[in-house]
Parts: C-alpha cells; sequence; structure tokens
C-alpha cells in the first residue's frame, strides 16, 4: 500500500526539524565559548557535526523538495555550516590565542570568516562525484587540530593563510558520506576520526598514544582521497 502523501510532508517537516537543532547546537556551543567551557564548546559541535552529517541523506530520502518545497532546507544547512564549522571555530582559535594577539589575530579572524564565504556562495563547490573542489571551510577541524598541537601563533598564521588560499585551489576533499569509491571505509574512517577526537577532547591536554594515532591515521585517509583524486584528475587533464 502506497504511503499518504500526509504521511510524507510529516516526515518531510520532520527531517528540516532535525536540520534545525543545529541552530540549537551553535548557539549552546557559542555560549560555552563564552563561558570559557571549550570541551562542552567542542560537545555541542559534535552533535552539530554528526547532525550535518546524515541530514543530507535523510532530505534526499524523504524528498523535502517535493514534499516541503516552501521551505530551504539547503539554505537553513547553509546557515548551520557556517556558525559551526567556520564562524565558532574562528571565535575559538581568536579567544584562545591561536591566533596571537593585537591586530593580527583579528586580521586572521577576518581573514578566515570572509574567505569561507567564497565556500559557501559558491555554486560549484561540489564536483560531479562528490567531492568538494578547493578547502570546504573546515575550519572546526582545523581549529580542533590546532588546539590539540597548540603551535605557536607563526604557525598557525601560516596555517591559516595557506588553508584560506586553498579555499580556490583546484584541489579535492572527500565527503565521505556522499563520494561512492570506498564509501564504506571512508565512513569507517570517519567514526573512527569523531571517536578519537571525543576521546582527546574529553583528556585534553592529556592524549594516549592509541587514541592520537587512530586520529591521525584515519585523518591522513580521508586528507589522501583528495589528494589521489586531485593527482588523477590533473593527470587525465594533462
Amino acid at each position: 500500500m502506497p504511503e499518504h502523501p500526509r504521511n510524507k510532508v510529516i516526515t518531510a517537516w520532520a527531517v528540516h526539524a532535525f536540520t534545525l537543532t543545529g541552530i540549537i547546537w551553535a548557539t549552546l556551543a557559542l555560549l560555552a565559548l563564552i563561558d570559557n567551557q571549550p570541551k562542552l564548546m567542542w560537545l555541542y559541535l559534535g552533535i552539530a557535526l554528526v547532525v550535518d552529517g546524515v541530514d543530507g541523506s535523510m532530505a534526499r530520502a524523504a524528498e523535502v523538495e517535493k514534499y516541503a518545497p516552501n521551505f530551504d532546507g539547503v539554505i537553513l544547512d547553509s546557515i548551520v555550516d557556517y556558525l559551526t564549522w567556520t564562524f565558532i571555530p574562528a571565535l575559538f582559535m581568536y579567544t584562545t590565542g591561536l591566533l596571537g594577539t593585537g591586530a593580527a589575530s583579528v586580521i586572521l579572524l577576518l581573514l578566515i570568516n570572509v574567505t569561507s564565504m567564497f565556500c559557501y556562495a559558491n555554486a560549484k563547490m561540489k564536483t560531479n562525484d562528490y567531492y568538494f573542489m578547493g578547502f570546504p571551510a573546515a575550519w572546526n577541524i582545523v581549529a580542533l587540530a590546532l588546539w590539540f598541537i597548540g603551535p605557536s601563533p607563526g604557525v598557525t598564521s601560516v596555517v591559516v593563510i595557506a588553508f584560506s588560499i586553498l579555499t580556490w585551489a583546484p584541489i579535492a576533499f572527500v565527503h565521505p558520506l556522499r563520494v561512492k569509491r570506498l564509501m564504506p571505509v571512508n565512513i569507517a574512517a570517519t567514526a573512527v576520526w569523531i571517536g578519537a577526537s571525543a576521546l582527546m577532547v574529553a583528556g585534553y591536554p592529556n592524549a594516549g598514544p592509541w587514541t592520537t594515532a587512530l586520529w591521525i591515521a584515519s585523518g591522513v585517509w580521508l586528507v589522501a582521497l583528495g589528494v589521489v583524486r586531485s593527482a588523477a584528475a590533473a593527470w587525465k587533464s594533462a
């Protein structure tokens, strides 16, 4: 028996509501940052990351464009992403001193927030095989890594400038839940990275060697996929 259209509409709006929780997690993360509770902030950003990772598949399965056409989930998703992937992590780097002090830190903060808009507003951000083309403004991942490593402001400045430039670079970055090539392995690597990150945040500033090794290995795997994809595309066009 076919499902009643009313149930389809309810399901579509339920998916939108699920995506909308990203605003809640972003707000709570910002409050935790203001209260100088970085571990709590990363917890909320981690929850937002998981929501962002699965809501797209849910939206496509629920056919939200057909059954809830007057509410643009893509715009909502972009707003949540900008807050949780870029804006709050950038503020975290600024308030914790990772960006240094004085005018230079403000310039780096502005550089992150402004260049990221060229990712979110880029109509051709994804390739036909669902890789991101150029650095996808994943400043939450960069900020987390810098927090773990604790480099000097000079090194952080170089990292921020480099990733800002990579926004326009013809380098692919994998979307682990959409790229079909090695998808089960990519999803597993993503789950390992998230789990290892959670353990490292909980134990900060101390991290076990095995947790660190898993965090590095899973991260290298995901980055390497984009490097291989970029090299193959360059070889093909040469």
